[in-house]
């Protein structure tokens, strides 16, 4: 319950430090030649939800943004990673 509420909290401030950012997915790596073993997956970013369209340079701020959020995440609590393993964040618009 800490992992989740730890990782709520850096979901919620990357969304407050980037506006455009719409949501996002994390996705295990799947290799044919070399399976991972479960808990050993290597973690990627996908489908990046971005409004208005931004720049390549704006939308790679924001990519890393993301990814910086998501190791020091990983880095303070390892077992967080199974809670991002095939998940979608979505910003929450009231």
């Amino acid at each position: 319950k800490a992992a989740d509420a730890d990782l709520s909290a850096q979901i919620q401030g990357l969304f407050a430090r980037c506006p455009d950012l719409s949501g996002f997915s994390v996705q295990a790596k799947i290799s044919a030649d070399a399976p991972n073993a479960q808990g050993e997956e290597e973690l990627f970013v996908t489908a990046i939800g971005i409004a208005p369209r931004l720049s390549k340079e704006q939308y790679a701020q924001i990519f890393e943004q993301i990814s910086a959020s998501l190791m020091q995440l990983l880095a303070e609590r390892p077992e967080a990673h199974s809670l991002l393993r095939g998940r979608t964040f979505a910003r929450i618009v009231h």
